[in-house]
């Protein structure tokens, strides 16, 4: 298991590192009207994100992912029981039937606002903050998690955000300093 993250998280890493230089040298020599480095690295996550569902897909059917209670996800964040509950609820009330990249969209905001000083500094605390998650309210929070609102939750809290630290909007319009992505449920915003 060790060896396979590892693997895994070195690929994303250099994916990442080569990927940035090759957008800047691109933007600069890119003519006017073409494509900006912000719309090539949209693309670049949509890429990154896809390729970590298929492999999070292909871990969990090699019984390769060793979800434990309190285990830590890279960079620290210890995680409990309650706290994938709460995520996989909150992604069950905000995008149950979504594909698998909206579900870790949606889970990432939670985790960004989590690592926030702006928020509350718990899983359970950002999705009750008064006022911020809908479901909470409507009841669709209470609906029952279906595996893959689980299996997104535990990947999540094992690996971290799919999305910069700083998106921490999930809306159907655009908050904040803009929109970092779209997709046809939501957008993603700066603070």
């Amino acid at each position: 298991m060790k060896k396979s993250a590892a693997a895994f998280l070195t690929a994303v890493l250099c994916l990442v590192l080569y990927t940035v230089p090759a957008l800047a040298a691109q933007e600069d020599a890119a003519p006017a009207g073409s494509v900006t480095v912000r719309e090539l690295a949209r693309d670049k996550t949509v890429e990154v994100t896809g390729y970590v569902v298929d492999q999070s897909r292909r871990d969990l059917q090699a019984g390769n992912l060793a979800w434990q209670r309190g285990q830590g996800a890279p960079g620290g964040m210890a995680w409990s029981g309650e706290d994938l509950e709460i995520l996989a609820h909150v992604i069950c009330g905000e995008a149950q039937n979504c594909d698998d990249q909206e579900q870790l969209y949606v889970g990432s905001v939670v985790l960004n606002r989590v690592n926030h000083s702006a928020y509350p500094g718990t899983i359970r605390g950002v999705v009750f903050q008064k006022g911020q998650y809908a479901c909470t309210r409507d009841g669709n929070y209470y609906r029952t998690p279906t595996e893959a609102n689980y299996r997104n939750a535990r990947w999540l809290l094992e690996n971290g955000s799919v999305l910069p630290g700083n998106v921490v909007y999930q809306s159907s319009h655009r908050q904040g300093k803009g929109v970092y992505v779209q997709t046809k449920h939501h957008k993603y915003c700066y603070r």
